[in-house]
């Protein structure tokens, strides 16, 4: 398969819409939790950013989709807006059911472009990596039960198809534009997740309301990382990003960048003269 061909553009999207998966998520099988499980959820710290997130990214890619001219990318991006919303929907739910107060941020209202896409799914293959490492945890900790997490073993999956299109999208645009220099490729592409990383931090800081920019060092998010060294988390988290893109068609392009980033960092930490790690002791050792 050549990237930038027809059959490229018609296998990356085919593929993102023949596995979409059709639920409800207030029909979902959303477990009885213990008291111990709902005050845990209730203190993790981060609903309200990730909320207004998935809300957001719905309006954006929608907005976004409606300036595409190719109507098959348009249908495929289209149905990740539906996606991402269905997201935000699946967290309303989880907080109504389990009584977790969310105070809710206003969407932006700005114009939508190109960049804008770019930006949002560079993001997402930063937060994707870290967000399989941090699910991977809870689960091999037993943080919470097994059917609570299958549910959100759901959204991980279509995270993961959304990154696989979005660097299959990225690469068959830049194909039709020309720009097939391997080493200017990399260098635009560490420039977007920059941008990204950058983004991220101004959107944490301009919210208003305290519960919106995530403090990861207290509450739930405690409770999953403690014990865990930087070294074993990028392990799981680079396995569980494995993982995830083998459930994907093989003749899809990954996203490189992050995970390379990730494993060379790991590679230094292993480098590093031994020292004495504290771990919890439910953690399963990779």
């Amino acid at each position: 398969m050549i990237v930038g061909s027809p059959q490229h553009r018609d296998l990356l999207c085919r593929t993102f819409i023949d596995t979409h998966r059709v639920f409800d998520p207030a029909e979902l099988p959303w477990p009885h939790l213990e008291p111990r499980h709902i005050e845990l959820l209730r203190a993790f710290p981060f609903w309200a950013f990730a909320l207004s997130m998935e809300q957001e990214a719905s309006r954006m890619i929608t907005a976004f989709a409606r300036t595409l001219d190719d109507p098959l990318i348009r249908e495929a991006i289209e149905l990740q807006a539906f996606e991402e919303g269905r997201h935000g929907r699946l967290l309303k739910t989880m907080f109504e059911r389990y009584g977790i107060a969310v105070e809710p941020l206003p969407l932006s209202t700005k114009p939508v472009g190109r960049e804008d896409f770019l930006v949002f799914g560079f993001s997402e293959c930063t937060d994707s990596v870290i967000g399989f490492g941090g699910f991977a945890l809870a689960r091999r900790k037993r943080i919470f039960p097994d059917a609570l997490l299958n549910i959100f073993e759901h959204v991980l999956y279509e995270e993961a198809r959304h990154i696989v299109f979005f660097v299959n999208w990225w690469r068959y645009e830049e194909a039709l534009a020309g720009r097939s220099n391997p080493i200017a490729r990399v260098f635009r592409a560490l420039q977007h997740s920059v941008a990204a990383v950058m983004h991220q931090a101004q959107t944490a800081q301009g919210t208003t309301t305290a519960s919106a920019a995530p403090d990861l060092t207290s509450g739930g998010s405690q409770a999953v990382l403690e014990g865990v060294t930087p070294k074993m988390f990028l392990e799981i988290a680079l396995a569980e990003n494995r993982r995830m893109m083998r459930r994907i068609d093989s003749r899809l392009l990954r996203p490189r960048i992050i995970p390379a980033l990730a494993t060379a960092v790991l590679l230094g930490l292993r480098m590093l003269p031994p020292r004495e790690e504290v771990s919890s002791p439910t953690l399963v050792a990779v």
